[in-house]
């Protein structure tokens, strides 16, 4: 009998336990923590990926990153400095340029912001013999490239936009699959170096890209940067998919039939629950403060630096502040890993392109000399930042298993801005310039630094990363 109570006692001790951890992870999941159960996913997508694990030393993180010094070799001279070059000899109409480019990249912004999620959501249910990312990746790597075909041969501003958005829609679906492949096959006590080598090859790409340009610009051949694009991508698929090799070898797990409503809310829930959406939201404001800086610096050295090749001191400008990214994105990357902290990067980001913006819109300043100073110190910043902005988003994905669907998300916060910013601050430069000379642009610059200010202060709410 009284074994028979012990038992009893045991099994109801059992039950109370239980009862007592369900209620905590039902409040959990309501408001999208979802870290009480992240040691489980961890656990699961470790066995997964340990395949692909072995020996991951600098080289294979060199290999692996490697597209994406491809994409910023196209991404930052294309979408900063050659769109604005080329809507300047096709539209011209100065009062209308603002209008004409926000217009332009607002298209482009379109196709990016919708084609990430969506193609990480296919990748992550693909199954074929080369994995589940390299396929979406390099074939959509090679149908960006009759883009700039239409682009380079272009001599009408709506032939410039239909290519401008050619290439986004298919650059930015293969962008989308490599994002999956970072948490398919990095360690996870290696996402803050992979993420300092992500961003290296962001300033190594972008650096790369704009010196290119600026040679075949000084040439006056500035439509052979295409063919430059077109070769840099495809060479650079080559390591990046010779390093992934082993992603997507396990098959995806079968998913129940749900109800079409049930399956959206389950695609979006990232974007509105736990630290992974604070690390979105403030991703979008930080991205939308260089977007809004960057997009216009080409008419703002024209117009207030008065300089006599916008397009030509843009790059060389754009050249120093990578210069000085460079170094700040690898060593940032190494230190949030050894500190185990990635917040105070970001907050130092986002103080020191908010200084530079400021600069611009309290003196206006002439003096090229303190331009260039100027862009040096907003090379911190944007070092800084690029260099925990993957390594956040990786401590923070709710499921391994839907990584590339999840970092598509991620994406969002980078594209989205580039849809919207664009648009209303083309307009609104526009609209003030016409008022008074050149007052656009304070406009516009204060509305970045209140971006940057947002994403500074947003980055503190999430609870999971120091």
């Amino acid at each position: 009998m009284d074994q028979r109570q012990a038992a009893k006692g045991r099994r109801s001790g059992h039950r109370d336990a239980g009862n007592r951890r369900a209620q905590p992870l039902r409040h959990v999941v309501t408001f999208g923590a979802w870290r009480a159960s992240l040691a489980a996913v961890a656990t699961t997508a470790t066995a997964e990926r340990t395949p692909v694990e072995g020996g991951f030393g600098n080289l294979r993180h060199v290999a692996l990153s490697a597209f994406w010094f491809g994409s910023f070799f196209l991404w930052q001279p294309f979408t900063f400095v050659i769109l604005q070059d080329q809507v300047d000899s096709l539209v011209p109409d100065r009062n209308a340029q603002g209008s004409a480019i926000g217009f332009a990249v607002s298209i482009g912004g379109l196709f990016a912001l919708a084609i990430p999620p969506l193609v990480g959501a296919v990748s992550d249910r693909l199954t074929t013999p080369f994995g589940r990312r390299r396929p979406i990746m390099i074939g959509a790597s090679l149908l960006t490239l009759p883009g700039f075909v239409l682009l380079a041969t272009t001599h009408s501003y709506v032939t410039l936009v239909i290519g401008y958005g050619w290439v986004q829609f298919f650059f930015n679906a293969a962008g989308a699959a490599f994002a999956g492949i970072i948490p398919d096959v990095v360690p996870a006590q290696q996402f803050g170096r992979a993420s300092g080598f992500l961003a290296t090859m962001v300033q190594l790409g972008s650096g790369g890209g704009l010196f290119t340009y600026g040679l075949l610009h000084g040439a006056h051949q500035d439509r052979w940067i295409y063919l430059a694009f077109s070769l840099v991508i495809l060479a650079t698929l080559i390591p990046t998919s010779l390093a992934a090799a082993g992603e997507g070898s396990t098959p995806p797990p079968p998913r129940a039939h749900q109800p079409f409503a049930a399956v959206v809310r389950e695609f979006l829930r990232p974007l509105f629950e736990g630290d992974f959406a604070w690390v979105i939201l403030t991703r979008f404001f930080v991205s939308a403060g260089i977007v809004t800086v960057a997009t216009y610096l080409l008419n703002f050295f024209r117009d207030v630096v008065q300089v006599s090749d916008p397009a030509g001191f843009l790059t060389i400008w754009f050249l120093v502040v990578l210069l000085v990214a460079v170094p700040f994105g690898l060593l940032g990357g190494h230190f949030s890993d050894r500190l185990k902290r990635r917040k105070v990067f970001v907050y130092a980001s986002g103080g020191f392109q908010a200084f530079v913006a400021l600069v611009f819109i309290v003196f206006y300043p002439t003096a090229q000399v303190l331009v260039f100073v100027l862009g040096a110190a907003y090379g911190i910043g944007y070092g800084l930042y690029y260099a925990v902005d993957w390594a956040l988003a990786c401590d923070t994905l709710p499921d391994q298993r839907n990584s590339a669907k999840d970092m598509g998300l991620f994406h969002i916060a980078l594209t989205l801005p580039q849809f919207v910013v664009p648009f209303f601050a083309g307009n609104a430069l526009d609209y003030f310039n016409h008022a008074s000379h050149n007052s656009g642009y304070r406009v516009v610059f204060s509305a970045a630094i209140v971006f940057l200010a947002l994403g500074t202060v947003f980055v503190s709410r999430i609870r999971s990363v120091r």
